[in-house]
């Protein structure tokens, strides 16, 4: 019966260091979500503070304000292209986290086996040590009878 429960083990054992490389892969993948959403932040902060000086209310020439406008456009489209990137960060953040979260089922599973197969083991071995206990009294008496004879 020990056999099984050595083999149990490791295969558990195994199964936890995948699973602590799938739960660092996913906490990797949040921080990166994390400081693509700060440089978005920063992103719409700065473009919301450029639009806010709006050169219209000032006499500029037609050149400076085309520059504006094109230099808002750019902005606009940084803004778009970091959603995309965030976007991307979500979704790979949702695939580590289900691969996590399915490697960590497994994991469960096999600590519930091995904890059984050991609980298994252990009454086991206590039977087998009761009946040992059982029969030892049996043999010291049978000794001790030939002696008062």
């Amino acid at each position: 019966m020990k056999s099984r429960t050595r083999k149990i083990s490791k295969v558990a054992s195994l199964a936890a260091a995948e699973e602590r490389r799938f739960g660092e892969e996913a906490g990797r993948s949040q921080r990166q979500l994390n400081e693509q959403l700060e440089r978005l932040g920063e992103l719409n902060a700065f473009r919301h503070n450029y639009a806010s000086k709006n050169p219209g209310a000032t006499q500029v020439n037609s050149a400076h304000l085309k520059d504006y406008h094109d230099f808002l456009h750019r902005l606009d489209m940084a803004v778009k292209a970091q959603q995309q990137i965030v976007r991307d960060c979500e979704q790979n953040v949702a695939t580590h986290r289900q691969r996590w979260m399915v490697k960590r089922q497994k994991l469960e599973s096999l600590e519930r086996v091995l904890a059984r197969y050991e609980a298994e083991d252990n009454a086991y071995q206590d039977r087998l040590e009761q009946k040992l206990l059982d029969d030892l009294p049996n043999v010291g008496l049978k000794g001790f009878e030939g002696d008062d004879a």
